[in-house]
């Protein structure tokens, strides 16, 4: 939707993920004017990447605006969206709240708990319309959902389907939007953005009602800076941004008399770092800023290889199934994970296979000696199936592991450019327990499992899609950098909601628990 800026409007909101677009809409039904500033672009259903060179140009950089934002650091790689809608444009889906134990740890304040936060939780939940997999007419349960609970039981344990936000349903105008949804078509490619918008990602919600109620969502405005204009309870904060993709550097500002940044873990802290440590324009922004960050237990791309039959990780929802397999020293979450269909072809191309080989040989030498007369005629029949055999992920069951990692790395500048120190090393201990029950889930397939190729020699590095930290709500300055509605010690009118806020790993999926946070700090804003 095109409008034109103002100068001035009552919220200025930075990002429009879970934490951005929950409170545009919540100020924007209030009536407050406001403005979401999005570095990303709008994305269209014929937009998303699908073909090997839209991939090659899939990931983001200001040049080529891509869906995917990819970090890579010493210890850890994180990847993240960038759109109109955050991250909900790629994640896989999962609507899921934490163990109540999660808010006993002290890092979190005092009047946030499980029980507080679980109307906010179902706020979110309903507007998402998150709920358990049914399948569409006419289809199954993914084979990856039945073989994931197969190694589930087998191993003594018991799965459940999980809320997911993706409609199967007949073709509908979308309650929110109006937009117009098919049901899920078990393409597999959640994190490559939903072509027939069966996810239900927040541009078709929680955007859309924002845009609905006069909200003004700007595409493409990367913001480079923040500073207060003096005194900041009457007059806000001036934010100053580039317009992304712009050839002349084109570049704007604009005055929120609140601001709320919402520009993700990595983002947010980046930002708040250099109007701190860099600008210079927020100098009391507290000391906790950039600590604490956690990966959230993340382990990725592991699984059980040469299962005891056919799996095929693309078919369905990216995620539909988990298990709590926490230990009493930790609480773990494991669950099953597709990979989109071109990762996947992508991949059998690339990596090396023996039956494929053979296989490949054999159809091979069978057609050649047919063609030249060799052979008599036959039915080539069993040839062609014999040669897309030997696949290399048919039988491989894909998994991501969560759980309460230490929560022990630090964001920094190096060079006015964002770096993360993290390590494994006081987490082991729940990395091994969780690798104990992947390799029962293995054994109960009849499979070996199979290590990530990032946590093997000689990369010996996490993957994580769901950074936290860094800007914790805290009951002290001395402990995080806002109090528990969000508001920015020592700065009125200046608020953080993202993943940033999360004190500690939540052992599940985060979307949930920052969109529960952002409703609470939400009407809190409204209220003040």
């Amino acid at each position: 939707m095109s409008n034109q800026m103002q100068s001035t409007y009552d919220v200025v909101v930075i990002g429009s993920g879970f934490g951005g677009a929950i409170n545009a809409c919540r100020l924007a039904e209030a009536g407050r004017s406001v403005c979401v500033l999005e570095r990303g672009k709008r994305w269209g259903k014929a937009d998303f990447p699908r073909t090997n060179s839209q991939l090659a140009r899939a990931f983001w950089n200001p040049q080529d605006l891509g869906l995917l934002d990819y970090r890579v650091f010493r210890r850890v790689d994180v990847i993240a969206g960038s759109g109109v809608g955050g991250g909900s444009l790629v994640y896989f889906n999962v609507n899921r709240q934490p163990p109540a134990s999660i808010f006993e740890n002290p890092r979190w304040p005092r009047s946030i708990k499980k029980d507080m936060l679980q109307p906010y939780y179902e706020m979110s939940r309903a507007m998402l319309e998150a709920k358990p997999l049914e399948p569409p007419a006419e289809r199954d349960f993914p084979l990856r959902k039945k073989a994931f609970f197969d190694a589930v039981q087998g191993s003594g344990r018991d799965p459940i389907l999980m809320n997911i936000a993706v409609y199967t349903g007949p073709e509908r105008a979308n309650p929110y939007s109006g937009i117009t949804q098919d049901g899920c078509v078990y393409c597999g490619n959640c994190m490559l953005g939903c072509h027939v918008h069966a996810k239900n990602t927040l541009d078709l919600n929680y955007l859309a009602v924002a845009e609905k109620n006069g909200a003004h969502v700007f595409s493409l405005r990367e913001v480079e800076r923040i500073e207060p204009i003096e005194p900041v309870e009457q007059n806000g904060y001036r934010v100053h941004f580039k317009v992304s993709g712009s050839a002349a550097g084109e570049r704007g500002s604009v005055i929120g008399k609140k601001l709320i940044v919402a520009g993700g873990t990595l983002g947010t802290n980046e930002l708040l770092l250099r109007a701190r440590d860099v600008h210079k324009t927020l100098p009391r922004l507290s000391n906790a800023l950039g600590q604490g960050f956690s990966i959230n237990g993340d382990l990725l791309l592991d699984g059980t290889d040469k299962a005891n039959r056919v799996i095929d990780p693309v078919p369905g929802p990216g995620i539909t199934s988990g298990v709590d397999c926490g230990t009493g020293e930790n609480e773990i979450w494991i669950s099953d994970m597709g990979y989109p269909d071109s990762f996947i072809w992508f991949l059998e191309g690339t990596l090396p296979s023996i039956p494929r080989l053979k296989n490949t040989i054999a159809a091979a030498w069978a057609y050649l000696t047919r063609t030249f007369g060799f052979s008599k005629p036959w039915d080539y029949t069993h040839e062609l199936n014999r040669f897309f055999a030997g696949s290399a992920s048919a039988h491989y069951l894909p998994y991501l592991g969560m759980g309460t990692d230490a929560g022990n790395g630090r964001m920094r500048l190096d060079g006015g450019n964002l770096e993360i120190d993290w390590t494994h090393r006081e987490s082991r201990k729940m990395y091994s327990q969780m690798e104990d029950a992947l390799r029962e889930f293995s054994k109960a397939l009849g499979g070996k499992y199979s290590k990530s190729f990032y946590w093997r020699w000689p990369l010996r590095k996490r993957f994580t899609a769901h950074p936290l930290g860094g800007c914790h709500l805290s009951d002290d300055p001395t402990k995080g950098v806002a109090n528990e509605f969000g508001e920015v010690w020592h700065y009125p009118n200046l608020y953080v909601s993202d993943g940033s806020v999360v004190p500690t790993a939540v052992s599940v999926g985060p979307s949930a628990t920052i969109a529960a946070l952002a409703e609470r700090i939400a009407e809190h804003t409204v209220k003040s």
